[in-house]
């Protein structure tokens, strides 16, 4: 029995140390990561740019959150810090722009307040000249007025010229008279600053944007044999913009030769639609139109992989400007595609059929629905030069085939023409050369 008690004993000892080893490996894990944790905390975060998997035969990148200079709205994400407080006295000085840039709200707040201003400020002008003649001249200078709420609904009724006509100014106070002149022009130059800067601000063409839909993504396919850039733009509206032309930038941070580091570059990208070659960069939408930037050698992209689209840190700028026919005015539409948006191996789906109608005979359907829709094709996943490389191997491969080809088709008409020979005179036919046919009696033309 006492042996068998020692063995418990032993046992639970065994077992208590076991768990106070548990606990103790417990808590240094628990100090190891707070101490992470601490050091995670402290040290600022970098983003890694991790290197495209491939998922389906296609390139797909981390969704990292990419800096963008314009996005898809067309909203210019800059903004200016750090300006001197002279700076700010810029907007004030042109406040008929400052006031049409702002928000209808506070454009409402300003005119609304200057009116009750004024209506107060001349309601409480009205009242003292009432009084100071009633007081020490017992003059009446205006009708009807015997305290400062009856001035005010005058000075509201003169402004507004309502006119109800139970009060009016007497001819008895030259003030009264001169008072009612300045609020009469006061009135009239808020009421037709607020009339004129309703009317700019409705007809601003910043809202025509809204009908300039530009594709969600950007592609890179072939046509006729070569490697483009694709975007593609449509105008809803019928009546198209005037005098319309696009510019597309590649926006990236460049270091020149000398070491100069230049945070937003600007280089243009030639761009052509169908074929159209002219440099003048117009554009006429009275259908959706795709755009084409050819990646040859003087292109930025030409040694770029399809990898390189999804790594490197650009951003593309489209900007459309045209004029709007109703009212003349000019119009700016942008948009810009960042490397996650550059599908490779893509190109856009047709969406004008046409439609036959007995009305006009026929017109063309465009589904809207599916304009940002496109579909894959057969790409080699290569960069541009070595499409380019490999596309030339292989016209090289076809030139030497076909002369080889044409030098034997050579060489059998030759041995037709001997062989044909002694058949042609023992039939009476003789070969003359091209000149000589028809010159002379007795010989078939062949």
């Amino acid at each position: 029995m006492h042996g068998r008690a020692k063995k418990v004993e032993d046992h639970t000892t065994i077992q208590s140390s076991s768990i106070n080893y548990r606990r103790v490996l417990t808590r240094v894990k628990r100090a190891v990561m707070e101490l992470d944790l601490d050091n995670i905390q402290s040290v600022p975060r970098v983003r890694e740019e991790k290197s495209p998997k491939h998922r389906n035969g296609r390139a797909v990148s981390r969704k990292m959150k990419r800096r963008r200079l314009v996005d898809k709205r067309g909203r210019i994400h800059v903004n200016y810090v750090n300006v001197p407080d002279r700076g700010q006295l810029y907007y004030l000085s042109d406040h008929f722009t400052t006031l049409i840039e702002a928000r209808w709200r506070y454009v409402i707040l300003i005119f609304s307040l200057s009116f009750i201003v004024s209506w107060l400020v001349f309601g409480t002008i009205w009242w003292g000249i009432y009084s100071y003649r009633k007081k020490y001249h017992d003059i009446e200078c205006i009708e009807k007025v015997d305290s400062w709420t009856s001035a005010f609904l005058f000075s509201l009724e003169t402004q507004t010229t309502i006119g109800y006509g139970g009060r009016q100014v007497t001819p008895h106070c030259p003030e009264g008279v001169i008072c009612l002149l300045i609020q009469c022009i006061i009135g009239l130059l808020i009421s037709s600053t607020m009339l004129g800067l309703i009317f700019a601000k409705l007809s601003r063409p910043h809202k025509r944007r809204c009908t300039i839909l530009f594709s969600r993504y950007a592609v890179i396919g072939p046509r006729d044999d070569k490697l483009y850039l694709m975007m593609r733009v449509a105008d809803l509206r019928k009546r198209q913009l005037i005098e319309s032309h696009i510019r597309v930038f590649l926006i990236r941070r460049y270091v020149t030769f000398e070491g100069e580091e230049i945070g937003c570059f600007r280089q243009p990208l030639s761009i052509t639609y169908d074929m159209d070659n002219d440099d003048d960069e117009k554009i006429f939408l009275f259908a959706p139109v795709v755009l084409l930037h050819e990646i040859n050698k003087e292109s930025p992209f030409y040694d770029f992989s399809p990898d390189d689209f999804l790594i490197r840190d650009f951003e593309i700028v489209v900007l459309l400007e045209g004029i709007v026919e109703p009212t003349g005015m000019t119009m700016q539409a942008r948009t810009s595609y960042v490397g996650d948006e550059i599908h490779w191996g893509h190109l856009f789906v047709d969406i004008m059929k046409y439609r036959d109608t007995s009305i006009n005979d026929g017109c063309y359907d465009i589904d809207v629905s599916r304009f940002h829709e496109t579909f894959e094709v057969e790409l080699p996943r290569e960069g541009a030069k070595k499409f380019y490389e490999r596309r030339l191997d292989e016209n090289d491969t076809d030139c030497s085939y076909s002369n080889s080809q044409q030098h034997e088709m050579k060489e059998l008409g030759n041995t037709n023409e001997t062989d044909a020979a002694p058949r042609n005179d023992r039939s009476g036919v003789a070969l003359i050369p091209n000149g000589d046919v028809g010159k002379q009696d007795g010989v078939t033309k062949l």
